[in-house]
């Protein structure tokens, strides 16, 4: 009877086998993307129990140091700090005050017995609900400071509206952060990777409650299942319409 469906509706079965073959095609892929984020988490877990490594040792490069803990020595450049806008709250939403969009502020820091930079991910501040340029207060230490982060390659992106023209180095509030023209703005030489600041909230108006990495997951797992019953439901739908036709047809 199978083989019967088969020849007498070529479209339909073709179209089908399409289907399922775009269904776990899909879903497979979307495994996939779930098993490199526990992976990418596992593995961040491990260099985040290892031992922290000092920014001030060396120039270090992205691929010694990415996901591991490091700790940096050094004074901030307060006044060059860069304002990154349209930042979801690291949670999704503020819990105090429901705020869910704002700054992640990003502050040079020069490192001690060193001309080179470190830029930090110092943490999230919510915006202004009526002006978008007035920032927020925030207070940052003066003088020599020790700070303990998280070494990534870049902050979070968003889209980028347009492009921000040949003066973004000198504009506080930004979309994306480019470390490199930044800092060659600024004059200094920098460490090819930022920190993201994991110290505790200190009173200094930013909030650093960053969600683990295996935030998403769910979702891939939520896609993976509408695809793979996206291909049951065809493959049903082709069987039954098949034998139901094939009864009036007697």
């Amino acid at each position: 009877m199978l083989r019967r469906l088969v020849l007498s509706r070529p479209i339909a079965t073709a179209a089908t086998m399409i289907v399922c073959s775009l269904g776990l095609s899909l879903g497979f892929w979307q495994l996939d993307r779930m098993q490199q984020k526990l992976t990418l988490a596992a593995d961040i877990a491990k260099k985040e129990e290892s031992r922290p490594l000092l920014a001030n040792d060396k120039d270090w490069q992205l691929s010694e140091v990415k996901h591991h803990r490091m700790i940096a020595r050094g004074v901030y450049l307060a006044d060059q700090s860069v304002w990154l806008e349209n930042r979801p709250h690291p949670q999704g939403r503020d819990p105090k005050t429901g705020i869910s969009t704002g700054f992640l502020v990003m502050t040079p820091l020069k490192l001690d017995g060193s001309q080179k930079i470190v830029w930090v991910n110092r943490g999230w501040a919510p915006r202004d609900g009526m002006n978008r340029e007035v920032l927020p207060k925030i207070s940052t230490p003066s003088g020599a400071v020790q700070i303990e982060g998280l070494a990534f390659e870049y902050p979070s992106r968003v889209m980028s509206m347009g492009t921000q023209g040949s003066s973004a180095e000198s504009q506080k509030i930004q979309q994306n952060l480019d470390i490199q023209k930044q800092s060659k703005y600024l004059g200094f030489d920098y460490l090819p990777f930022v920190l993201r600041e994991v110290a505790e909230a200190n009173n200094d108006g930013l909030q650093r409650d960053w969600p683990s990495m295996t935030t998403g997951v769910e979702k891939h797992q939520g896609y993976a299942f509408q695809w793979f019953a996206l291909t049951v439901f065809a493959l049903l739908f082709w069987l039954i319409t098949g034998i139901l036709r094939k009864k009036i047809d007697e």
